[in-house]
């Protein structure tokens, strides 16, 4: 899965894809802002076949929280 997200977070970053970790932090180390993370939610629903809840995103800073939220959403 890390690598699935991996691919598409390069999309909305300038970093390559080993610099990115299940710590890395959203915002603050990968520069995403709360826009470009909604659009990459976006190819994430596409991707893993969920629906995302955008009133669910608020709690999710790291790499590691896309993951356990995409785990939780295909139950």
């Amino acid at each position: 899965m890390l690598e699935k997200i991996r691919d598409i977070m390069t999309r909305y970053v300038d970093v390559e894809p080993e610099e990115i970790k299940e710590d890395s932090k959203l915002a603050e180390e990968l520069g995403l802002t709360s826009f470009a993370v909604m659009s990459m939610m976006g190819d994430f629903e596409e991707e893993f076949g969920i629906t995302v809840d955008e009133s669910e995103l608020t709690d999710i800073y790291t790499v590691k929280d896309i993951m356990n939220y995409i785990e939780k959403k295909q139950g």
